[in-house]
């Protein structure tokens, strides 16, 4: 074979592997960061938030070897915009929430688990004790009993898919009506233990609220509040994060919240978000969510 030959083929070589190296970096898995921040959707006190997030925080920093801090925001809209500007790594949002994310980063944002109760979640209605207003079968016949009352009502925030959108929308299904067609007053608590608190003290006859945080109120509260009507069931929440972490730490994280029963710190955990454990789970089952809010759905004044 000519040395001309050899020659070419030993510099195509030299330059096809200076091109590999230069390919190599960019395929390489991203580096663990130095630190993970959760945040979560305000749905209960400040304190209690503190007390048990953190507690998944100390969980998944054992599991993964990361550094991880809870730190508590005062609003939904501010999870969302944590996570969406990478100031978060891991959310813990409403399917609302889920959705809103989504519409903000699109394929970035992945789900990454939820409680086994997530897949077929509830809210109640929640009435006050000297009210005089008993279990109803649905909500149609809430709405006729509500007739000429003057009663009000009270959601959570806005932005709750289980104190706010889904009840609202399981009322205008059943009753034909908009909550403000209804009651004398409908207006916005902003957290599910406020919602039952208001309720169970007679600032309101009636709220929506979802099941854990009604579950882990105190007995006091529940008979001065007692559930009138159970919704059919319906996807919530999740724990999200953005693609951009890296497969590695994401696998990490997944797999130490679905560990999360194998420490005492993530089994105080589960008894507060009143769940066995963490499940797989994937942004098409929230994808619903997405539609529902492009489609301009009602979700009140």
């Amino acid at each position: 074979m000519p040395i001309k030959f050899l020659f070419s083929i030993l510099i195509a070589l030299v330059v096809a592997l200076g091109a590999l190296a230069v390919v190599v970096p960019v395929v390489q898995a991203a580096k663990a960061p130095a630190k993970l921040t959760i945040v979560a959707i305000p749905d209960d006190s400040a304190e209690n938030m503190r007390e048990f997030f953190g507690l998944i925080a100390r969980h998944i920093e054992a599991a993964t070897g990361i550094p991880t801090e809870y730190v508590h925001v005062e609003n939904y809209a501010a999870t969302v915009t944590a996570l969406a500007t990478g100031r978060a790594q891991l959310a813990w949002f409403g399917a609302v929430t889920t959705a809103q994310a989504y519409m903000m980063m699109g394929d970035e944002l992945e789900v990454v688990a939820a409680r086994d109760i997530d897949k077929a979640f509830i809210s109640y209605f929640v009435a006050n004790a000297d009210a005089g207003i008993g279990p109803v079968k649905d909500l149609k016949e809430l709405a006729e009993l509500a007739a000429g009352k003057n009663w009000t009502f009270t959601f959570g925030s806005k932005s709750s898919t289980s104190s706010h959108l889904m009840p609202r929308s399981f009322f205008a299904e059943q009753s034909g009506k908009r909550p403000e067609q209804v009651f004398r007053t409908v207006a916005y608590s902003g957290s599910h233990d406020v919602v039952v608190q208001k309720v169970a003290n007679g600032e309101f006859h009636l709220g929506a609220l979802g099941q854990p945080p009604y579950d882990r109120a105190s007995e006091a509260i529940k008979a001065r509040a007692p559930i009138i009507y159970t919704t059919p069931k319906f996807t919530n929440y999740c724990f999200a994060t953005r693609k951009s972490l890296g497969r590695q730490t994401i696998d990490r994280i997944h797999a130490a919240l679905l560990g999360l029963h194998e420490s005492e710190e993530g089994k105080k955990a589960l008894g507060y978000l009143k769940s066995q454990g963490f499940v797989d789970a994937d942004i098409s089952e929230w994808m619903g969510y997405v539609e529902l809010l492009k489609s301009g759905v009602d979700i009140g004044n």
